[in-house]
């Protein structure tokens, strides 16, 4: 019996052994880097919520700007990042999964103020389309103020 249950641990051992692996690659997406640079005319869509802590009031202001551009560059001083109109602040960096997204968020605190900024952009290639997504949350001793962007527009 002993035999048996040695010849068949040994058999399942040669047979585990003996298969082919597959390699466990990640599945990779192109880099459209290259083809993302350039000018991008569009439309912009704008909305502010600010709120006042000091009387309980709150304004809205919303707006849509058509013939708008946006620029995208290469950064100077990262691989896989751009830079959105030209300024360095507006850095943005390729994300892991989706080769043609790429964000960023920027945390800040000053002497009365905190808060968030954020930017997420995404192409799509097909149609050379840029899709830029900007949000800034601020809280500050007088009050709130949200801003929320979205730019879409067609490279030239």
């Amino acid at each position: 019996m002993n035999k048996l249950l040695f010849a068949c641990l040994v058999s399942s051992l040669f047979l585990l052994t003996s298969c082919e692996k597959e390699a466990l690659t990640p599945i990779q997406t192109e880099d459209y880097r290259d083809q993302l640079i350039g000018i991008y005319e569009g439309t912009i869509t704008y909305e502010d919520i600010a709120k006042s802590n000091e009387n309980k009031e709150s304004t809205k202001a919303y707006d849509h700007l058509e013939h708008q551009q946006v620029e995208i560059t290469k950064s100077s001083t990262q691989d896989n990042a751009l830079v959105i109109n030209g300024n360095v602040l507006n850095l943005v960096t390729q994300s892991v999964s989706n080769k043609n997204q790429y964000d960023d968020v920027f945390l800040y605190s000053a002497q009365d103020c905190s808060g968030k900024e954020a930017y997420l952009l995404t192409f799509s290639p097909a149609n050379r389309q840029l899709i830029l997504k900007y949000e800034h949350d601020r809280a500050c001793s007088v009050g709130v103020l949200k801003q929320n962007s979205i730019f879409e527009g067609v490279k030239q």
